[in-house]
């Protein structure tokens, strides 16, 4: 009896996977969702920084194939600063499968269940963390007490994996305001302004001067004025493509126990 009720409820589980969904191409997908949009969009497709939620998307939902998708993203819209990409066939269906899988995930939430993700090896986290953390953070420092902040290890694992914004229990703010907010550098006509990104594209570039609390924008022409963006975050995009499954719940395993 208690057999049939595994089997029964694992085949539950496995229903959320989609009638027909190709696995390899949604786990391709979603790395090139990270690794390409997910600072906007967020990893997940559910929104990000600064990009809504692609699951709620017309084009998206009335998609096939990514022949939709494709013939928007060769465009972009850089009026709202969303710049064009370039990807091939391959990567296009890679991409459609992942946010179309999303979709159904979303619209059959009773299937989906989150599981407990505290099953990484600690001590290998911690040999991952000096390995690859160390030079920015310490866990008898900034990350002291990871572990009592974030108590649900989901959100340890959400934060870990996109920690741009805020901690728990703060107020929301824009993107520029956070203390770990993308800098940018312009030099114009001889003057120098440095501040945090507000928006980016071919045409112009809008930063906010903490000095002043005013925005500031410059329109663009090829390399004038001259920009410099530099991201405190960079190690944690760099890594956002080289994680491995093994590697994420070692690490949550181990900040899991920083209290």
């Amino acid at each position: 009896m208690i057999f049939l009720m595994l089997t029964a409820a694992l085949a539950v589980q496995q229903q959320a996977l989609g009638p027909q969904a190709d696995q390899a191409a949604v786990e391709r997908g979603q790395q090139l969702m990270t690794a390409e949009c997910g600072f906007c969009h967020g990893s997940n497709a559910r929104g990000g920084s600064s990009g809504p939620d692609l699951t709620r998307s017309e084009i998206v939902q009335t998609d096939e194939g990514g022949k939709q998708l494709g013939d928007f993203l060769r465009v972009g819209r850089p009026d709202k600063g969303m710049p064009r990409f370039d990807l091939t066939s391959a990567q296009l269906s890679d991409l459609a499968a992942f946010l179309h899988h999303a979709i159904y995930l979303n619209s059959n939430r009773r299937l989906y269940k989150i599981l407990n993700i505290l099953v990484g090896d600690p001590k290998a986290g911690e040999t991952f963390f000096n390995g690859r953390c160390r030079a920015c953070h310490s866990p008898s420092g900034d990350l002291k007490i990871i572990g009592a902040t974030y108590s649900d290890p989901v959100a340890l694992q959400g934060r870990m994996m996109l920690p741009r914004g805020g901690a728990p229990g703060t107020p929301p703010m824009p993107p520029y305001r956070a203390p770990n907010a993308i800098r940018v550098t312009v030099t114009a006509s001889g003057e120098t302004v440095t501040g945090t990104l507000v928006r980016l594209t071919d045409f112009e570039v809008t930063l906010f001067d903490p000095k002043t609390e005013r925005m500031r924008s410059w329109l663009r022409s090829g390399d004038v004025p001259k920009v410099v963006v530099t991201d405190p975050l960079q190690g944690h995009v760099d890594l956002l493509t080289k994680w491995t499954d093994a590697d994420m719940h070692n690490v949550t395993a181990y900040l899991a126990g920083l209290k």
